[in-house]
């Protein structure tokens, strides 16, 4: 796992991250189909900077993804880009309060700590920016939020039994992210991308239990 600093300062870059590429987005891009079926890049969006939110008010697990989504894909991209950034900096003062003690408590996400939480939000924003990036044929992201996300679902992985038992998987969940493409030979971006239902996992010699999402 992520230590807390950077799982904190990973979110909050994630964030500012997601902000600035909203930014860029023009209203053709906007209702451009996504690989999130039935969602368009204005559905994806919605629902991170709606989740951002739900997480800054407290209100944390009272709403699906969908509902996130709804509740906003009616605004303009600026108008978003400007409430994630505001969100962030919300973030900022909400994670600067949390010790090793608060890190470690359950949080509203059932199997989840606050730590782990955390990271998931990370993770989240992460790959959805990468699903917007796919739709509006921009480049993918290759930095610290890979290796950031990368390391969440293999510690997701770890924790799931039946993909702790699967023997295709045992090999690549021993390995660090950090050394996960050379010591895998599996680049890390596929990965990511099968581990959350986003790309055949057969493509990479594995089995749909790689996928985090798939119950």
């Amino acid at each position: 796992m992520l230590t807390r600093e950077r799982t904190t300062a990973g979110l909050l870059r994630e964030y500012q991250s997601f902000a600035d590429l909203l930014a860029t987005l023009d209203t053709s891009m906007w209702t451009c189909a996504s690989r999130c079926t039935g969602w368009q890049v204005r559905d994806v969006a919605a629902h991170v900077v709606g989740q951002a939110l739900d997480t800054v008010t407290g209100a944390s697990g009272t709403r699906n993804a969908d509902k996130q989504a709804a509740s906003l894909r009616a605004q303009p991209p600026t108008g978003l880009a400007a409430q994630m950034r505001k969100i962030g900096e919300a973030m900022a003062e909400l994670v600067a309060a949390f010790d090793d003690h608060i890190w470690a408590r359950p949080s509203p996400l059932p199997r989840f700590t606050i730590g782990e939480a955390i990271h998931a939000l990370l993770m989240d924003a992460y790959v959805h920016a990468d699903d917007i990036r796919n739709a509006i044929k921009a480049p993918s992201d290759l930095g610290e939020g890979l290796d950031d996300s990368l390391d969440f679902v293999l510690g997701a992985l770890r924790r799931d039994p039946i993909a702790a038992a699967d023997s295709g998987l045992a090999r690549l969940l021993a390995l660090p992210a950090a050394a996960f493409p050379e010591e895998s030979g599996i680049d890390a971006h596929e990965f990511l991308l099968a581990a959350t239902g986003r790309h055949d996992p057969r493509t990479l010699g594995l089995r749909e239990t790689v996928n985090i999402f798939r119950v």
